[in-house]
């Protein structure tokens, strides 16, 4: 038996000292497309079993691993770009995370997989509303570097393959230039004096571009209508707002306030193009909140105001960025792995099984934290608390992601477990705290229970292990009642009784351990030296448990038997005593002959004493036992 010292470390190590795999693939590569060989990168050169696990679960059977070569594989079409739509991974990088375990013999090996999905160009810009024409309205007058926002193109691709640059085309698009050193917002910058007289409007092409060898672009329609000055049309203050909010922000409240000015006073009417949870007041510009916001749904809006006065409008443009609170707990779950298995009771209470011969340094379980909130108001961490100390493992950080507010932790088996010394190990609690202010934090009650194994070897308790016995005993006599004792549980702790010598004298029943004389026992058959009255007669008796393996102990047993006197002496009967003597040679003293006799029994009881019971009374005789 093993004695068990714990104690209690958090231990939380730096990424760059546990080695994560990173491996590529190309988005939309066809199904079965071959990612990586892992016996030969991890240099596995036994025979192993491989499995795989998400880590960060995406609800789609994306990759796949033959158990058996190690081989990681495509299953299906990825698309990148539709799992960053569905916030499955970052729009910067989009990673795949996985736990891969790999089973050699009797040594289990986890390892992290990033799986990379490598970005295709694969899509164009593309403009809202692509097929209406953009109408802008410009006074003639405007001075030269007068900037009017232009819409805006979408690229879904990621990096260089998505929306690069904005150019414009069409018949004296040289008045004009795109300042779109802002990518997010391209401007339509006035080079060149305006004229009504000269043009009174331009109808040009706004190209958006990416920025790839195969690059690809899209245009959209823009009709310039040139103002004359007496022209009376709105003016934004502004053309671009940027405004943060609360998500917690209580519907109707007052956001913003644009406004846009009229050359004769005349009152101007605000529209709002863009679904969204806002709503514009159309004579004061004043912008409320219609709907509940929520971070995790919707992180921005890009607002289209229209403001005009008769049929001449203009436009502008407002960013909207939502503001995360901490409205999310961190949600702990739990993953068992090897032996360990997980049950969850009905008051919510998770109990792990652990096999007592568990090897110190194996991994139990994976605890997995995750925030929806913001990364600052996530970042979870995860805390382990107990009321009754010591604890048999410890926890260590081994992988995060931030982009899903995602924290992967190992409890580790830190000490050798004893469960004949202690079974359960209770009130543990996971606690995991994000980041917040205030903070939340989420409590996961954990049990250990250490499962048993065959490790006690049964022990046969007896006081005497030595049985005197009279010969000529009854059949069936009770020697004793053997009791034993397994500190296992279960199967492991059911035991049996056998005699190892091959008797049909003593038996023992296997399940009571009963022992009884299975024959009346003579002395005499056993032992032929008359000088001795007791014989050792020496039996071992076996106890075995039924746990797989086996275990067994034995003891000595010794049956004294004692001999009793259940012999009388009997003359030989091959001898004559008929003698016949000359009354001459008769005299006193005189030795007339010798008579034997002999008794089975051993020791006083086997010696012979002569008496002349009769005789003739004109004889007087004497015996003497010589």
């Amino acid at each position: 038996m093993l004695r068990m010292f714990f104690f209690l470390i958090m231990l939380i190590q730096p990424l760059s000292t546990y080695e994560i795999f990173k491996f590529t693939v190309k988005e939309k590569s066809p199904i079965n497309t071959l990612i990586a060989d892992l016996s030969y990168e991890l240099k596995i050169q036994n025979l192993a079993l491989y499995s795989l696990n998400e880590l960060i679960p995406i609800n789609k059977n994306l990759i796949t691993i033959n158990n058996q070569t190690g081989h990681l594989t495509t299953m299906s079409i990825i698309d990148r770009d539709q799992m960053c739509i569905q916030q499955q991974c970052s729009c910067k990088s989009c990673e795949i995370i996985f736990q891969l375990t790999i089973q050699i013999q009797q040594t289990i090996i986890y390892k992290i997989i990033e799986i990379k999905i490598e970005d295709r160009n694969d899509h164009s810009p593309i403009f809202d509303n692509q097929s209406m024409i953009h109408i802008i309205h410009i006074k003639e007058n405007v001075p030269l570097g007068y900037r009017i926002v232009l819409p805006i193109a979408n690229d879904p691709d990621e990096g260089l393959n998505s929306v690069q640059s904005y150019s414009l085309d069409g018949i004296n698009s040289d008045d004009f230039d795109v300042d779109y050193s802002s990518i997010d917002i391209p401007y339509l910058i006035v080079r060149s004096s305006l004229d009504h007289q000269r043009i009174s409007s331009y109808s040009l092409t706004l190209i958006a571009s990416d920025n790839n060898q195969q690059s690809k672009s899209r245009s959209g329609s823009i009709q310039l209508t040139i103002r004359i000055i007496n022209d009376s049309m709105p003016t934004f203050l502004q053309s671009v707002y940027t405004i943060d909010i609360r998500e917690d922000t209580i519907i109707g409240t007052n956001l913003l306030k644009i406004e846009a000015i009229s050359d004769n006073n005349k009152q101007i009417f605000y529209e709002l193009l863009t679904e969204s949870p806002f709503i514009i007041d159309r004579l004061t510009g004043n912008i409320q909140l219609r709907k509940l916001l929520d971070y995790e749904r919707e992180k921005s809006y890009r607002l289209i105001i229209k403001a005009y006065e008769n049929l001449i409008p203009t436009y502008a443009i407002i960013f909207i960025r939502v503001i995360d609170i901490n409205d999310n707990p961190v949600v702990i779950h739990i993953k068992v792995e090897g032996n360990t298995t997980l049950k969850q009771t009905h008051n919510d209470k998770n109990v792990l099984f652990i096999p007592e011969d568990t090897l110190v340094g194996t991994t139990l379980t994976h605890v997995t934290l995750t925030d929806l909130d913001s990364y600052v108001n996530g970042n979870p961490y995860l805390q382990l608390t107990t009321i009754q100390p010591p604890l048999p493992f410890i926890y260590k950080l081994i992988y995060q992601n931030s982009f899903q507010n995602f924290k992967l932790y190992s409890l580790i088996l830190h000490t050798n477990l004893d469960r004949e010394l202690k079974s359960i190990y209770n009130n543990i609690q996971l606690i995991a705290h994000d980041s917040g202010t205030p903070t939340l934090h989420t409590k996961l009650s954990i049990l250990l229970n250490i499962t048993d194994i065959n490790d006690c070897i049964p022990q046969i308790l007896t006081n005497s292990t030595i049985y005197d016995i009279n010969e000529n005993n009854p059949i069936g006599l009770i020697l004793d009642t053997l009791t034993a004792y397994d500190c296992d549980l279960g199967i492991n702790a059911e035991y049996e009784y056998s005699i190892l010598n091959t008797t049909d004298l003593l038996v023992i029943n296997a399940r009571t351990g009963q022992l009884s004389l299975n024959q009346s026992i003579d002395f005499e058959k056993f032992h032929h030296e008359k000088n001795l009255t007791t014989i050792n007669l020496e039996y071992y008796v076996q106890v075995k448990d039924h746990g797989q393996p086996s275990l067994t102990s034995q003891i000595k047993l010794i049956l004294r038997i004692h001999d009793l006197n259940d012999n009388s002496p009997i003359f030989d009967i091959n001898q004559s005593y008929n003698w016949t003597f000359p009354h001459v040679l008769l005299q006193t003293n005189s030795i007339l002959g010798r008579i034997l006799a002999y008794d089975n029994d051993s020791g006083l009881q086997g010696i012979v004493h002569y008496s002349i019971r009769s005789f003739d009374s004109c004889l007087i005789l004497d015996i003497t036992s010589l």
